[in-house]
C-alpha cells in the first residue's frame, strides 16, 4: 500500500504541509534544519506510532504548540480513499497520542498495527535507514533488543501482547525483590513461572527472526561489497553465547528448561542484587565476522571498519524490506534519511540501482538533489524553513 498524499500539522519545524505522493523515489533535499527529516519522521509516526530520532513522542510537536497531527491517504480499489492518523495532543495533565484508521480509534497499538496489518484495506508500513542506524552494531544490547521487539511486533502484533505479559511479570518480581520484608518466597516462585513462559516465547520468537535472516543478509551483504568478509548472527543470552550461525530453532520447551535453569542458578544472586539477571531483557544479539559461524569469530564493532559497518548495516535493513514483504504479503514503504553522508559512492551506487529496479515507494533526504547529481528518476521535493518550495517530476 502506497501513500497517496501526506498531510503534516505542527510537527517539528512543519506548520503545514501537503505533499501528493508518486509511486517510486522521493527525493526531498535542501539545506540543514529546513524540515527534511521531519517530513521522514511524520511518515514512521504514521506506521510505527513512534519517532526513529527521539524517544519522547511528545518532542515531535511544534514548540508551544499543543496539537500536532500527521495523516495519510490512501488509494483502495481503483477509486475509493481511505486514511490513517495520527494525532498528538499535550494537555494541561499528560500528553496523548491517538491512532486512528478511517477516523476510528484505535484502542492500542497493538489494534492499531493488527487492524493496519490484517483487517484493514490499508496495509502500510515503513521501514527506516538513518544516520543513528549505525548504534544497533555500536551502541548497548538495549537498542539490540529493542530492534528485535519492534520489527518482530510489525511482522507479528500478537507478540505485543507477549512482550506486555513478559514485562508486567518483570516489573512485578523487581519489585519483589527490592522489598526488605516481608518477602513471599511462594509469589516469587509465581512469577518465575510467568517469566518462564512468556521468556521462552519471546526467545523463540527471536531465534526465529534471526535465523529467517541469516542467508538474505549474507546474500545482500556479498552484492553490496563483495570483498568484505562474511558474518553471522549470534544471540547471546547472559555471558553465555547460545546459539550462532545456522543454528536449529530450539522447542519452547527446551528453551522453558533453559531459562528455569538459569533462574535456579542465579536466585541468591538476584535476592543479593535486588534485581531479575536472568531472561530475554538481558539478552543480545551479536554479528560475528568469520566463515566459521562459532563464537570464536571476532564482534564486527571489535574488528569492523566504519565502511564495514555501514555494509552490513545496509545489508539488515534490505533484508527487513523483503521479509516483512515474504511474512505478510505487504510491501513496506523505505525511509532513508541524509543519504549524502551514510554511505559512499559504491554504496550508494548500488542502493539507488537496486531501488529504481524494485517497485517500492522511497522517500531520501539529502542536502543534494540526487535527481540532478546522479541522474535518478523520481520526483524532487525542494524543502526551505518548513515549506516546500519546489515540488517537480
Amino acid at each position: 500500500m502506497k501513500l497517496e498524499r501526506l498531510q503534516i500539522r505542527n510537527i517539528r519545524n512543519l506548520e503545514e504541509v501537503m505533499i501528493p505522493c508518486d509511486h517510486g523515489i522521493h527525493f526531498i533535499h535542501g539545506a540543514n534544519a529546513q524540515g527534511k527529516t521531519s517530513i521522514l519522521e511524520a511518515i514512521h509516526l504514521l506506521s510505527n506510532l513512534r519517532s526513529f530520532r527521539d524517544h519522547q513522542v511528545e518532542n515531535l510537536l511544534m514548540t508551544g504548540r499543543t496539537t500536532g497531527q500527521v495523516r495519510g491517504m490512501f488509494r483502495v480499489g481503483g477509486t475509493g480513499e481511505a486514511t490513517l492518523r495520527v494525532d498528538l495532543v499535550k494537555g494541561a495533565a499528560r500528553f496523548e497520542k491517538r491512532a486512528y484508521i478511517n477516523d476510528k480509534l484505535s484502542r492500542s497499538a497493538q489494534d492499531y498495527f493488527g487492524v493496519k496489518l490484517n483487517h484493514s484495506p490499508i496495509q502500510f508500513h515503513a521501514i527506516t535507514l538513518n544516520p543513528t542506524s549505525t548504534d544497533l552494531i555500536r551502541g548497548e544490547p538495549s537498542l539490540r533488543r529493542n530492534y528485535l521487539n519492534q520489527v518482530i511486533s510489525s511482522e507479528n502484533p500478537s507478540y505485543i501482547e507477549i512482550l506486555k505479559h513478559y514485562q508486567k511479570a518483570l516489573d512485578q518480581k523487581n519489585a519483589l525483590l527490592k522489598q526488605e520484608s516481608p518477602f513471599d518466597p511462594a509469589f516469587l516462585e509465581v512469577l518465575n513461572s510467568q517469566l518462564v513462559k512468556a521468556g521462552a516465547e519471546v526467545i523463540r520468537e527471536r531465534l526465529g527472526f534471526l535465523k529467517r535472516i541469516q542467508d538474505p543478509a549474507l546474500r545482500f551483504l556479498k552484492n553490496i561489497a563483495p570483498r568484505q568478509t562474511a558474518v553471522h548472527l549470534a544471540y547471546k543470552q547472559g555471558e553465555i553465547l547460545q546459539f550462532t550461525g545456522h543454528f536449529e530453532l530450539p522447542s519452547i520447551q527446551i528453551l522453558m528448561e533453559n531459562l528455569h535453569q538459569k533462574l535456579i542458578e542465579k536466585g541468591g544472586l538476584e535476592r543479593l542484587r535486588k534485581t531479575s539477571l536472568v531472561g530475554p531483557h538481558r539478552d543480545d544479539f551479536l554479528i560475528k565476522v568469520g566463515a566459521e559461524a562459532s563464537g570464536r569469530d571476532p564482534d564486527l564493532v571489535d574488528v569492523g571498519s566504519q565502511g564495514e559497518i555501514r555494509s552490513v548495516l545496509l545489508a539488515l535493513k534490505l533484508t527487513e524490506l523483503e521479509e516483512f514483504e515474504r511474512i505478510t504479503g505487504v510491501q513496506p514503504v523505505l525511509l532513508i534519511d541524509d543519504f549524502s553522508s551514510e554511505l559512499d559512492s559504491t554504496r550508494r551506487g548500488f542502493l539507488l540501482n537496486y531501488l529504481e529496479d524494485s517497485r517500492l515507494q522511497i522517500f531520501v533526504t539529502s542536502t543534494d538533489d540526487l535527481i540532478t547529481d546522479l541522474g535518478s528518476k523520481g520526483k524532487s521535493i525542494r524543502m526551505h524553513q518548513g515549506r516546500i518550495e519546489q515540488d517537480s517530476l
